[in-house]
């Protein structure tokens, strides 16, 4: 299940023989203002509402079982590091990562990915951001909480991509991540707030040139967009000359397209 500014969504996911699928989708609507995803202060704030969108999603899906609860893009501080031969990866992350938040160090948790070459996505949550989260959703059965940036760049770096460039951008509700791929090896990660407009496209294009740069690359990447208009940002960039493509596709039908539902990728993977 994630929750976001604008929704809280989920999908159970069967496993057995074979590919996991996906057996049943839901979602439901927030209003404006209802959830403000942020790394410093409460981003539940209709703490009722959310837990109705909570309550409604999880009765759509007559889910019993452990629940996989998704944060949104932007409630974290997320750098990548290369952490030394010897050191353990969490520790190192902490002492590297909170110096620079706006809180106190302590009211940090932080957790890492391994994306290969010795590097992690290290990122911190305040606790009590997180114990928001955690409130709106006290009638689940949570087995783990996620980071939506981070579940995403899970499954797209299980796709062998060989030592071209590449750029994996992950939309949020409010915010997003680009993720860029040289030789091998996730060189460069930023987060960035939408834009929001009409020029949304045009901007991205520019952030996915300068963050492919930044990487090493020096032509056009391979671009792969997931999350919230991924679809319609797709066709935008396709109008203007620029090919991407979504960062998933699923096998069967769903009411929305895969690729604007970021942590789908982790949730088959």
């Amino acid at each position: 299940m994630a929750i976001d500014a604008t929704s809280v969504s989920g999908a159970a996911v069967s496993g057995g023989a074979g590919a996991p699928r996906i057996r049943a989708f839901a979602r439901a609507p927030l209003a404006e203002g209802a959830l403000v995803p942020g790394p410093r202060d409460p981003n539940v704030v209709r703490a009722s509402e959310v837990q109705q969108a909570v309550a409604e999603v999880a009765r759509a899906l007559e889910g019993q079982g452990p629940v996989a609860l998704i944060l949104p893009d932007g409630v974290a501080r997320t750098v990548l590091l290369e952490v030394p031969g010897g050191v353990d990866a969490r520790e190192f992350a902490r002492y590297r990562i909170t110096p620079g938040l706006p809180y106190a160090p302590e009211e940090a948790l932080v957790d890492v990915l391994p994306v290969g070459g010795g590097r992690v996505l290290a990122a911190a949550v305040r606790r009590s951001v997180i114990e928001g989260y955690e409130t709106a959703a006290a009638s689940l059965d949570i087995e783990r909480l996620d980071l939506s940036p981070l579940a995403a760049i899970s499954a797209m770096a299980a796709e062998a991509r060989g030592t071209a460039s590449s750029v994996d951008v992950i939309l949020g509700d409010r915010a997003l991540s680009l993720a860029a791929w040289h030789g091998g090896v996730l060189r460069v990660f930023r987060n960035r707030l939408r834009d929001g407009g009409e020029g949304e496209p045009r901007w991205l294009a520019r952030e996915v040139d300068r963050t492919a740069a930044l990487a090493g690359n020096g032509g056009p990447p391979r671009l792969r967009v997931v999350g919230p208009g991924a679809t319609a940002l797709l066709r935008a960039l396709a109008e203007s000359g620029r090919v991407g493509e979504p960062g998933w596709r699923v096998e069967g039908t769903l009411p929305v397209e895969a690729a604007d539902l970021p942590w789908l990728g982790a949730a088959l993977a």
